[in-house]
């Protein structure tokens, strides 16, 4: 439900950690 652009997180990061479709781990920054 919560989409954020990257770089521009609206929660804190240690709420919003996952794996992208890219394997990549988002939510860190």
């Amino acid at each position: 439900e919560i989409m954020t652009m990257p770089g521009l997180p609206k929660a804190p990061s240690s709420e919003k950690i996952f794996l992208n479709e890219a394997g990549q781990i988002e939510g860190l920054f």
